[in-house]
């Protein structure tokens, strides 16, 4: 009969323990899955910059190349020429 109690009081520490480790490792994914959401809101964050900045660059690459070839002046009426241009593409493709 001892035996049985040993045995039943072992199984029982065991299924406690069990419990306590599932209990961490479930307050431990959360905690993970959390900072998942936070970095990948990080990743869109840098991807968006970096887009914007790879925007940037060809604006102001392509006003440069621009300037250097036809001047200033007849640079900038370039420009807002395709920018009308894109514009009207946009326009386009909404519709």
């Amino acid at each position: 009969m001892t035996n049985e109690k040993i045995l039943i009081a072992g199984i029982e520490y065991k299924v406690r323990k069990l419990i306590e480790i599932n209990d961490f490792l479930r307050k431990e994914n959360s905690k993970l899955e959390s900072e998942m959401k936070v970095s990948e809101k990080k990743i869109e964050e840098l991807n968006n910059n970096i887009e914007n900045n790879q925007k940037e660059l060809f604006k102001f690459t392509l006003a440069n190349t621009l300037e250097i070839e036809f001047g200033v002046e007849e640079g900038k009426k370039r420009i807002d020429s395709l920018i009308g241009e894109i514009d009207r593409c946009i326009e386009v493709l909404n519709e």
